[in-house]
């Protein structure tokens, strides 16, 4: 069977415009994560350019066609070699000026060709070397610097490339024997037919080793992501173990500093109580108190203990007052009296510049426990909710216990008239509510105050 070499043009450049759109797909399917694709693309373009240029050569002047579609063809074919290169990432300007230059010496030599009697041969000699150079240059490329863990992806490629070099390598040795005149498309040799046939075949052939590159390259970058992704999360992991031994010791170190701080503020409202002639059971039970008054009315878990810890440095300040003025059995003077009440401005100064939010709250129950909520207190006469709710509830819970218990200038009172008292002094002295929720928790008060006393006997 005959193949008549212009209709194996028109066919090879519609297959051309379906590699064309093969390499479409191919490069979207890699771009902006694989280099070089978008080479591959334009390479099919300038191919099929350089086709129809040739297909029209008889309605177009012949030099035309010759020159700038084999040209064309050149170009396609060094853009694929540029992908190639940015594929394997191989790429060099120096690369691009010898692939340049390459193309610059067969293009003379086509223009050369044209002013020969037996141009054609040339032509075809140039030709057919142009494209053993470009399959050489592929297969090595694809052999030599391509990875191996691409191997399985790159053998289709070089394949078709080495067969693609082979083809035209026979063509190379035919061309040097070609005595079938000077128009290759009038010629009607059946072997060149058939060497276009497999050439366009070939080069679909090429197209879906280009499309299997991708794959390949896109399984290593999954590989690799998988790969980091493992690393990333055996390190997360590791710090995730090692932030979490640091916040255990943190949490540990917390409590340790914390229980010693509360430690300390109680033995310094131990030696108050001691040199005044009272107990650590004062400061105890009003603690005490307070807790239960605070989780009573709703308060947060946060604030009762913080409360709780606080309520024992109320008098804080009388470290500074002199024994024989916290000892005194009679009634204090005037200016006894005022000095007294220094005590819960001295207290205050001795914690305000702290930053601990107990000792915070430590100062604020100091200088507030002593207000009342007719504002009829002191030191600053504040009133009602002007006065802190810790100031508030401790302020209760102290006169409470202070009356209880004997004093060098007063006698213990009967729990009675104890009681009775803080009912006239409910809106007076104290706050409504807390009188209040203090008279509805008045049994476990009791309970608090018999258990705190046998355990500290």
């Amino acid at each position: 069977m005959q193949f008549d070499i212009h209709s194996v043009l028109i066919t090879g450049t519609g297959m051309s415009l379906v590699f064309l759109c093969l390499s479409v797909f191919t490069w979207l399917k890699g771009r902006r994560r694989i280099a070089g694709l978008e080479y591959w693309f334009q390479g099919y373009g300038f191919f099929l350019f350089g086709m129809m240029l040739i297909i029209i050569r008889n309605r177009i002047p012949e030099w035309i066609s010759i020159v700038f579609g084999n040209t064309a063809i050149f170009i396609g074919l060094s853009f694929k070699i540029i992908g190639l290169l940015k594929y394997l990432e191989w790429y060099s300007r120096k690369m691009l000026l010898c692939l340049i230059a390459y193309n610059l010496i067969h293009i003379a030599l086509l223009v050369w060709s044209l002013s020969l009697p037996e141009g054609l041969k040339f032509r075809m000699i140039s030709i057919s070397l142009y494209n053993v150079s470009f399959s050489v240059l592929g297969s090595w490329l694809l052999l030599s610097k391509a990875s191996r863990k691409l191997r399985s992806h790159t053998i289709v490629a070089t394949s078709f490339y080495a067969l693609y070099g082979a083809i035209y390598l026979v063509r190379t040795i035919r061309s040097f024997y070609w005595h079938n005149g000077n128009n290759w498309l009038q010629s009607k040799d059946p072997v060149e037919s058939m060497i276009l046939t497999m050439v366009i075949i070939l080069l679909g052939g090429v197209a879906v080793g280009e499309m299997l590159l991708v794959h390949g390259k896109l399984e290593l970058l999954l590989m690799d992501t998988a790969i980091r992704l493992n690393e990333t999360n055996r390190s997360l992991e590791e710090e995730i173990v090692h932030r979490a031994s640091i916040e255990r010791e943190l949490q540990f170190s917390n409590r340790e500093l914390a229980s010693t701080q509360k430690e300390i503020m109680r033995t310094l409202a131990e030696v108050v109580e001691y040199r005044s002639k009272e107990t650590a059971l004062h400061v105890a039970r009003v603690s005490a108190y307070s807790k239960i008054i605070a989780q009573s009315i709703g308060c947060k878990e946060e604030f009762i203990n913080r409360l709780a810890d606080a309520a024992p440095m109320h008098d804080l300040g009388k470290v500074a007052m002199s024994d024989e003025l916290l000892n005194k059995k009679e009634p204090l003077t005037a200016e006894e009296h005022k000095l007294m009440q220094s005590h819960t401005l001295i207290g205050y100064n001795l914690l305000k510049n702290s930053e601990q939010p107990l000792l915070q709250l430590a100062a604020i129950i100091a200088l507030e426990h002593h207000e009342h909520w007719d504002g009829q207190g002191y030191p600053l006469g504040k009133k009602g909710e002007d006065i802190s709710l810790a100031g508030r509830i401790v302020c209760l819970c102290d006169v409470f216990d202070a009356l209880s218990v004997e004093r060098p200038y007063k006698k213990a009172w009967d729990m009675d008239k104890i009681l009775a008292y803080l009912k006239t002094q409910r809106g007076h002295m104290f706050d409504p509510r807390l009188v209040d929720v203090f008279f509805l928790q008045i049994d476990e008060i009791f309970s608090v105050t018999y258990s705190i006393s046998e355990v500290l006997k």
